[in-house]
């Protein structure tokens, strides 16, 4: 027993010693490893202010206009009145169909507009265009065509798109057959064809031509 404990004591002697000197050797290492990763993040920073990294045009591009949309809301102004008006003309200037007519049943009467309907003027009646628009009708079949002003809303069938007057069917060459397919295009004010347009035309009485029952 005495010698064991003779032997460990000779033990601990020669390894307190060595204990201290393995620790300051890693010191060391970790004092050498710092400053490296110290060295190389300066050279880096040094890198990245020499030479910057420059933004494509694309991303730039997605930049800005992500900037300007959360900067800049866009906020629709009401459309001008004049604008209003040339896109719902552009919208129902051309417009296709049947197209039938009326005649001395209603001589007479008061259209829809309060004007007198009478059956030798150029006048017709639609759903929906507005009192006094001229509108050109052209007759599909035989290629005739004659400017009207909408005066009245009495279309009666669904599948027709215009109830002209008598004068207007006659100038369509269509008494007779009653209902002809026709293209309808409105008329803008300023249109020359309007400059010797009556509403009040020499109606050729033909003999395929005939007055509605």
């Amino acid at each position: 027993m005495v010698t064991l404990n003779k032997t460990l004591n000779r033990t601990t002697q020669v390894l307190k010693p060595i204990q201290p000197a393995r620790v300051a050797l890693l010191l060391a290492v970790l004092a050498v490893l710092i400053a490296v990763s110290a060295v190389a993040v300066r050279a880096a920073e040094s890198s990245l202010r020499a030479n910057p990294v420059k933004p494509t045009q694309g991303s730039t591009l997605a930049t800005q206009a992500a900037a300007s949309a959360t900067t800049e809301p866009v906020v629709s102004a009401p459309a001008p009145a004049d604008v209003v008006a040339a896109h719902k003309a552009h919208v129902i200037n051309m417009m296709s169909g049947n197209a039938s007519w009326y005649g001395s049943v209603l001589q007479g009467h008061r259209t829809a507009s309060g004007v007198i309907f009478d059956e030798h003027q150029l006048t017709a009646a639609h759903r929906t265009l507005p009192f006094g628009t001229m509108v050109r009708v052209t007759d599909l079949r035989n290629h005739r065509s004659v400017i009207v002003k909408i005066t009245d809303r009495g279309v009666l069938y669904s599948d027709r798109a215009i109830d002209l007057s008598y004068a207007a069917a006659s100038e369509l060459h269509m008494v007779k057959d009653g209902v002809h397919p026709v293209r309808l295009t409105v008329v803008p004010k300023n249109d020359p064809s309007l400059a010797t347009w009556t509403p009040e035309p020499e109606i050729a009485q033909t003999a395929n031509q005939g007055k509605a029952e």
